[in-house]
């Protein structure tokens, strides 16, 4: 009976987990599409102003006075954004990973690192390199008060000339469930930058700018860049949430197979118990026949 009662707990204990990484599974499958509706609904704006952007570009023929255009330096800033948590698979692997490769590209002294997530922060203090700032409850609730706050802080070390290009390190989720850790370049912006964007419809007549074209590209800007730093962040997330729900999927799916080879077992081992049972009753019945 020994056998059946520890079959017997294994079983439950696999059944309670089982409901646990359930739980985990639709928790982060319902957060993964709200990150992913937040992104889309930024989508639209952000490529918009990416469009009006090229336009004002390619309408001025003397060189831009915004002072996010400008040459690349030497001092270089690293946002790295993972996660708060784990049980998500390889995701904080695979972007920190990637972290570690390109930033250790630039001199020690040329360098400054920003990270967003326990995690991330967490990794490089390990290996002896503290962040410069850490971004404490973003990744868990991206918002454009977020995005905003980070922005505003990288652009006036960018302006002071402190920083001389900014790249952020994240994880994209593509439109067929893919996960991509990339490096992308923040600042400084560049002409190119916006070389994909979609035209607009040429005017019928020139537009006039008020206050001045030059004034509302410095408008545009601020916005692009506070939506690039949200889309990072929002992708991120739903990144996250997609790698921990297919961890989750697959810890649920090895419970369910754990379960089906416990309950063979269970239904072997209590067979043989009652097999044993039904000999010792025979040969105890057989014991007492020869005894009258």
């Amino acid at each position: 009976m020994s056998a059946l009662t520890e079959i017997r707990h294994h079983i439950r204990v696999v059944e309670d987990t089982r409901k646990i990484t359930r739980a985990m599974y639709l928790i982060s499958s319902a957060k993964m599409k709200r990150a992913m509706r937040q992104h889309d609904q930024n989508a639209l704006s952000f490529e918009r102003i990416r469009s009006e952007i090229r336009f004002i570009l390619e309408s001025i023929h003397v060189p831009t006075r915004n002072p996010f255009f400008r040459p690349h330096g030497d001092k270089t800033a690293y946002l790295v954004i993972a996660g708060d948590k784990g049980l998500c698979g390889g995701y904080n692997h695979e972007i920190l990973k990637l972290a570690d490769s390109v930033i250790n590209k630039t001199p020690p002294e040329d360098r400054s690192l920003f990270t967003i997530g326990h995690m991330a922060s967490e990794y490089f203090e390990r290996r002896g390199q503290h962040p410069d700032v850490h971004y404490l409850h973003v990744i868990q609730d991206p918002s454009l008060r977020h995005a905003r706050a980070i922005t505003s802080e990288l652009c006036w070390l960018f302006t002071q000339h402190i920083l001389d290009n900014v790249y952020v390190i994240y994880t994209q989720l593509d439109s067929k469930g893919s996960l991509h850790a990339t490096s992308r370049r923040l600042l400084p912006i560049l002409k190119e930058d916006f070389a994909d964007a979609a035209e607009t419809d040429e005017p019928v007549r020139v537009l006039a700018y008020h206050p001045s074209r030059f004034e509302a590209l410095d408008t545009m800007v601020t916005h692009y860049l506070i939506g690039w730093i949200y889309s990072a962040l929002v992708q991120a997330n739903a990144s996250e949430h997609h790698a921990r729900m297919n961890a989750m999927y697959s810890a649920t799916n090895n419970a369910d197979d754990m379960l089906s080879r416990l309950n063979i077992q269970w239904g072997h081992a209590r067979q043989q118990a009652i097999t044993q049972e039904l000999t010792e009753i025979i040969a105890g019945s057989g014991a007492g026949a020869d005894y009258l």
